[in-house]
């Protein structure tokens, strides 16, 4: 008997009306999931946010202004990609409207700004919107799968960027807008700026992390996995299809107002196939499926842009070489780096030899 039809089996054992506490039951997914870590371990962990949090908190009163600029593109760039992620890894759904999605951020805010509401209102609000465009994107794409539901996304998502261009009275059209930057006072408007994505995507992850490492994202997976499957124990596949779609349609809109302000300019041609690309190269050298991936991968992706900058036209060339050497390379990410090295033969034969000590 294969493996996922053991994990059907197994499931079917569970008692019914469980739902997702019965795909937990059954242990489907539980390979993929970390499981609860002990206190010891949740403390240090705990130590190491805050460390973390702290040591970002003090980027502006350290560094200059364009260091501060490129960490905050970084941290929208990993909020952005936290979203792309559920949809990719933890779905497992190959959704391609998410630049789109982040435009709907970008001149959602702007917009709302113009017309008198407050720029942090406009962040939630924003991505309320884009959750209702995933869903109407996602409800007739939901049935497709692969390569279809892929191109079915991506025409949507053109479609949504082109109708930002024809609405002009609204957004400037192909010209673009600007943006009313919103600032703390008594700070430089770089570092109020960074405050406020901070603050957002810390808030971000703190809730992501205790949706998928819980309850939710067992049974996510478990749908990623086995897929019309999990009808059998009472989970609705295409319900929770489309939940992720409006979660990763919410978040991108939220990075993507965290972006404008960083921008101050945005124009339609700036949330085309030249920002999906990069965001899709985030996910999988991050690490699709890990929680720390989404930052991994744009932190990556950044400092090789800056590293290459001065290469001309030579730069997309040793971008790609590069990212294509690191997923050979690791293929599971760059986050899976530490678990191919604690699981390779040097570790194992050093294990041993303390042990034999």
């Amino acid at each position: 008997m294969s493996e996922t039809a053991q994990q059907v089996a197994a499931a079917k054992a569970v008692p019914p009306g469980d739902g997702p506490s019965g795909l937990a039951g059954a242990g489907i997914a539980a390979n993929t999931v970390p499981g609860r870590t002990t206190g010891g371990s949740s403390t240090r962990k705990g130590i190491i946010a805050i460390i973390v949090l702290l040591a970002l908190f003090a980027v502006p009163f350290v560094a200059n202004t364009y260091v501060v600029f490129v960490v905050s593109l970084t941290l929208v760039y990993a909020v952005s990609t936290l979203g792309f992620n559920l949809l990719v890894g933890w779905s497992g759904q190959i959704g391609l409207a998410h630049a789109a999605l982040f435009a709907v951020g970008a001149y959602g805010s702007a917009i709302g700004v113009e017309y008198g509401i407050p720029f942090l209102l406009t962040i939630p609000l924003a991505g309320i919107v884009a959750a209702v465009l995933a869903l109407v994107i996602g409800f007739p794409a939901i049935r497709l799968r692969g390569f279809f539901l892929a191109i079915a996304t991506l025409a949507l998502g053109m479609a949504i960027v082109e109708l930002l261009t024809m609405a002009r009275p609204l957004t400037g059209g192909g010209g673009g807008m600007s943006v009313n930057v919103w600032s703390l006072p008594g700070i430089t408007t770089a570092a109020s700026t960074y405050f406020v994505v901070l603050a957002v995507a810390a808030i971000m992850f703190f809730l992501m992390r205790r949706a998928l490492l819980g309850r939710f994202g067992r049974t996510l997976q478990a749908v990623r996995d086995l897929g019309q499957l999990t009808g059998s124990l009472g989970v609705s596949a295409l319900r929770y299809r489309l939940v992720a779609f409006a979660l990763s349609g919410f978040i991108a809109a939220v990075a993507g107002t965290l972006y404008g302000q960083l921008q101050t300019f945005i124009f339609p041609a700036m949330f085309q196939m030249n920002l999906l690309v990069p965001m899709l190269v985030m996910v999988f050298v991050g690490g699709a499926g890990s929680m720390w991936g989404p930052v991994v991968g744009a932190a990556f992706a950044i400092v090789l842009i800056e590293f290459f900058q001065d290469l001309g036209d030579q730069q997309a060339i040793a971008y790609g070489l590069v990212l294509m050497l690191a997923i050979s390379v690791l293929p599971g990410g760059l986050t899976s780096l530490a678990r191919r090295v604690g699981d390779s033969r040097f570790m194992a034969r050093l294990r041993r030899r303390e042990v034999a000590e």
